[in-house]
């Protein structure tokens, strides 16, 4: 199939394209643009269409291969100087990008707040394999979530703090009682499973109530991901909701949305000035 020129795109479409060629997925370019995964995937199947290629490894490629051209055109002094540029600006970045990762580890290390509103009443029980973890214990500690790794324990810390959240990993859905963990969800708490997709939340837990109609697309279990289900009922008739997200492509921004996501669970969807600010996460 010949492949054709680029002004048959959209603007929307080539921006897809320049995410698709650093190796986007589709869902990463969704959150990326701002749009729907449904979206995402049509403007990817617009692309493909429109350059006649037939996957979006070649798309990547196509457009890789239009900057090669582009830089083949230039004099051989254009060439050097701009090798010249080049050489600068990575030094640069390799300068920035221990700055980042300096910060990150800075960020880690002195413990910054998530939820204050929340803090204490979020307990997780987590697995034995620390790699498996939602988040690292700094982290963890900075939004005062409550860990523990024995399901008697876990329920004791639950009532003991009048818990907003349980956060349950996988490893431990068959140890659970169903009717506890219903009874915590009608009475209003956040459950969320870790590694645990949203579309199979309900059966794994043995709680009614959290099922999807369109569970959309699965997390592999080689990502780290959590599902999220709240039976809240406000003065409004409001309820708190579900949703699912990944948390292994950026630990500390995942987290916070993620900690977001249960304070809007928990309290900002009955309103008050107090959720309001349970539902930011302090930077």
């Amino acid at each position: 199939m010949r492949k054709r020129p680029p002004d048959v795109l959209t603007p929307r479409e080539r921006e897809v394209l320049a995410l698709l060629g650093h190796g986007l997925t589709n869902e990463e370019i969704a959150k990326r643009l701002d749009i729907s995964l449904d979206g995402a995937k049509y403007h990817v199947s617009q692309i493909l269409s429109k350059l006649g290629v037939a996957t979006r490894e070649e798309a990547a490629s196509w457009r890789q291969e239009k900057r090669r051209a582009w830089w083949a055109r230039w004099p051989m002094w254009a060439k050097i100087a701009g090798a010249a540029t080049v050489v600068a600006a990575a030094t640069g970045l390799v300068v920035l990008a221990w700055g980042v990762v300096r910060t990150q580890r800075d960020e880690d290390a002195s413990s910054p707040s998530f939820a204050s509103e929340l803090s204490g009443k979020i307990v997780y029980l987590a697995p034995v394999d620390q790699s498996k973890w939602i988040a690292s214990q700094a982290l963890l500690d900075a939004a005062g979530i409550l860990v523990t790794q024995d399901v008697d324990q876990f329920r004791s810390q639950a009532d003991r703090v009048q818990s907003e959240a349980l956060i349950v990993d996988k490893d431990y859905a068959d140890q659970l009682e169903g009717a506890w963990l219903q009874e915590s969800l009608d009475g209003g708490k956040v459950l969320v499973g870790a590694r645990i997709n949203i579309s199979e939340l309900g059966q794994l837990l043995r709680v009614s109530g959290c099922e999807v109609l369109s569970p959309g697309d699965n997390y592999p279990e080689s990502r780290l991901f959590y599902s999220r289900c709240s039976h809240r009922i406000c003065g409004n008739g409001e309820s708190g909701g579900m949703g699912q997200d990944y948390l292994d492509r950026n630990p500390v921004g995942q987290f916070r949305l993620l900690i977001k996501g249960i304070a809007n669970s928990a309290a900002a969807s009955c309103g008050g000035e107090g959720a309001a600010q349970a539902a930011t996460p302090t930077r």
